[in-house]
């Protein structure tokens, strides 16, 4: 995919972001790396957690929201001949923070094993959030931090609301205290006299991280390997999503220029049989254009039997409309000119939509990969017919024929 000519520069462009995970998650994979993400909303100490992790101050602490304003990461020393990566995230929920939530979830989405960091019981928000970034086979734990500011009855109360709320998500839950409050003591001296003493406890991680070894033992390379194949298959059908919302934009282009080509070509030609096959001609044209669009390059006499179909489609939904365009081509012989202006624009802008819901089926065909699918060319013009607003259509179409007839007649 990276090396797909066929993908419009774009695409490429528009995907940018994307192809460079889609890089960055091969190198993880030769490098045969885990990622370890936090996430969480701001000031659940998830910078905090990291650093107690790695043993070591790497991540910014901040008391103030929003400190870390892009991913960060850190080697953690290998693991079974494994590389283990940590990655931070900035925090959710943060004031004027969109941008960076959204970063903190596409790390999420390219995470191996995510930490979702708490600091007391979850959230209608932080549920969603939850939701939002859990995947199939994705290992999840929950990591309820700053156990120290509660007493062991309310951590078990917490942890048990926490487990009730997300008993639908595959996760575990923890609590911690990665960077526990200091504590001040009263110390008695050997005379009798009290002391105060201020002492900052150790971090309380050790749960989490048999936690992380466990999953590391269980699942090994196959969580890098699965979880770098998801991600990258999401990649591809947004490329694909992309490259579909590209062709689509520059077929209406095409089928538009046929469209005006069209109208103005019956509205200025005053024999009807000319007319006729004037039309046919342009039908061809446009939809030959259409198969290259879509990669399928269609030939003429390919290209005339498709344009045939599909008229032969709308002649049988709507034969009324193809009678008035017959008796408007005559009217403009006979009328000698007396009403040229009038059949005339009549004519071209029925030519226009007919042109305009002949391009719609064909792009619906070449987007199906050549096919009319289960429900044939019948089924697929009579939704294409219902759904559009022909008034609309035919009214764009006789303002910009009568804009040209004007144009003409006032250049002469």
């Amino acid at each position: 995919m990276l090396a797909d000519p066929k993908i419009p520069t774009t695409v490429r462009n528009q995907l940018r972001d994307e192809y460079q995970n889609i890089q960055r998650l091969i190198d993880k994979l030769e490098n045969e790396q885990i990622h370890i993400v936090t996430f969480g909303k701001v000031s659940t100490g998830k910078s905090s957690l990291l650093n107690a992790i790695a043993d070591h101050p790497h991540f910014k602490v901040s008391p103030l929201h929003g400190e870390t304003k892009h991913t960060d990461h850190l080697d953690w020393p290998s693991y079974q001949q494994q590389s283990v990566v940590l990655i931070d995230t900035p925090g959710t929920d943060e004031f004027d923070g969109e941008a960076r939530e959204l970063m903190a979830q596409q790390a999420a989405k390219q995470a191996d094993i995510i930490l979702f960091v708490l600091d007391g019981d979850i959230s209608e928000s932080q549920k969603q959030q939850l939701e939002t970034i859990a995947q199939p086979n994705k290992p999840i734990i929950i990591v309820l931090n700053k156990a120290d500011l509660y007493t062991h009855d309310e951590i078990k109360r917490i942890k048990a609301s926490i487990t009730d709320k997300t008993r639908h998500i595959k996760s575990q839950i923890v609590a911690v205290s990665a960077d526990p409050r200091p504590r001040t003591l009263i110390v008695e001296l050997a005379d009798g006299s009290r002391q105060e003493k201020t002492e900052t406890p150790p971090a309380n991680i050790g749960e989490l991280k048999l936690m992380i070894l466990e999953v590391l033992d269980q699942e090994g390379k196959t969580i890098t390997a699965l979880n770098a194949s998801l991600f990258a298959g999401e990649v591809s059908d947004n490329v694909a999503r992309k490259v579909i919302e590209v062709r689509k934009e520059a077929g209406q282009k095409i089928i538009r220029t046929y469209c005006m080509a069209k109208g103005i070509g019956v509205a200025f030609n005053p024999v009807p049989v000319a007319d006729l096959l004037f039309a046919a001609g342009l039908d061809v044209a446009m939809i030959r254009q259409l198969s290259k669009l879509y990669g399928l390059s269609l030939g003429k006499v390919d290209a005339t039997k498709l344009t045939t179909t599909i008229m032969a489609q709308l002649a049988l939904l709507m034969g009324a409309v193809w009678g008035v365009n017959l008796l408007s081509s005559a009217m403009k012989t006979i009328s000698v000119g007396l009403s040229t202006t009038l059949t005339a624009t009549a004519q071209g802008s029925l030519a226009y939509y007919a042109t305009y819901l002949v391009g719609q089926i064909a792009e619906y065909y070449f987007i199906q990969g050549n096919s009319w699918g289960k429900d044939g060319p019948k089924t697929v013009a009579k939704n294409i017919v219902k759904n559009l607003d022909r008034n609309s259509i035919l009214l764009e179409a006789r303002e910009q024929i009568m804009r040209r007839i004007n144009k003409s007649e006032a250049d002469k």
